[in-house]
């Protein structure tokens, strides 16, 4: 028996017995506020108003035990338990200011690896679909055998000519990753869709932080490098953290930036090992507090696991930083991806 959504008092669609809302709503091509699917970002917040849901699964660091008493739940885990539920959501919904989602076939240009951990995944949309995203979006791809469909952030904004970059790194166990990492070949063709997600430069006129942990480097690279090839002359830094200088990428884009831009630079952060990049161990929480006594006014874009995106949203808040001034991808590195 099919349930019914209405958001906003504007959108309505139909959600299958036991499907999550934000699912049902992506597969029928309705873009609602989301980022993480994964419970750790909060992007898919909404009230319910009407009807009654299944809250599901939480973390808790994206929605209170008070906020759902309060009535809220996040689409991305809560399914619809009686007829109709009526929600509304608490970021506005991007069909203004996202691109229509697609689907298509791509073609691999390149599987290079960038660390032990990380390849460089290059696709090419084929003819005769064209990709536009904005910078901060992710994709989902259909890999030959694999379901449901694993999601990946843009390393770069789409060019014209249909060029998606991904970075994607090996979890243990991991089916996505590990067919990315071992069997994915040069000319194979894979199904895309997208782009999804809400994560953006937030807007203001303050001085920009990219906080970036392992691959979360990609929607943090993403959005400030297109902002810079816009024209924007606000202060920005990048924070790229990594366990190990082994894990350290893309080093000749990030020294091409700051040659480029005087308002860019970024500094690395190794949490475990001894480096030749930072002259301490030091998580990037730490970093923040060592170098900003006040943050009041700045802006943030954070990439990275759910934990460094609490934590240094955390510590920015407690630094004096609106929480809407914050802007996050967080993604599970769980192991079935």
């Amino acid at each position: 028996m099919s349930r019914t959504i209405v958001v906003n008092e504007a959108l309505r669609f139909g959600v299958p017995e036991g499907e999550i809302i934000l699912d049902a709503a992506l597969s029928q091509g309705v873009i609602l506020p989301h980022q993480c699917r994964g419970a750790s970002c909060g992007m898919c917040k909404a009230r319910v108003t009407q009807g009654t849901v299944d809250n599901g699964w939480s973390l808790g660091l994206a929605i209170s035990d008070q906020e759902i008493a309060d009535g809220f739940c996040l689409m991305c885990q809560a399914r619809p338990s009686s007829a109709e539920v009526h929600l509304s959501t608490v970021q506005p919904i991007p069909g203004g200011e996202g691109s229509a989602v697609q689907s298509f076939e791509a073609r691999v240009l390149c599987n290079t690896p960038l660390t032990p951990r990380v390849r460089r995944l290059v696709l090419q949309a084929c003819e005769p679909a064209r990709f536009e995203a904005q910078a901060g979006t992710y994709v989902e791809l259909a890999l030959p055998g694999l379901s449901p469909h694993r999601r990946y952030s843009l390393a770069t904004v789409p060019s014209s000519d249909g060029l998606i970059e991904l970075l994607v790194a090996r979890h243990p166990g991991g089916a996505a990753s590990g067919h990315v990492h071992d069997l994915l070949q040069l000319g194979d063709i894979i199904g895309v869709t997208g782009p999804y997600g809400t994560c953006r430069l937030p807007e203001g006129e303050g001085p920009v932080l990219g906080l970036a942990g392992g691959t979360g480097l990609a929607p943090v690279l993403s959005i400030m490098e297109d902002a810079l090839g816009q024209g924007d002359t606000s202060p920005m830094t990048l924070l790229f953290s990594v366990r190990d200088d082994t894990e350290l990428m893309l080093l000749d884009r990030l020294a091409g930036l700051a040659h480029a831009h005087p308002n860019f630079r970024y500094a690395l952060l190794v949490t475990e090992a001894r480096s030749r990049f930072s002259t301490k161990q030091q998580y990037a929480p730490s970093w923040l507090r060592e170098n900003h006594e006040s943050l009041a006014g700045a802006r943030a874009v954070i990439g990275g696991s759910p934990g460094f995106v609490a934590a240094c949203s955390d510590t920015c808040i407690a630094l004096g930083m609106g929480s809407e001034a914050i802007s996050a991808d967080s993604f599970t590195p769980v192991a079935q991806t």
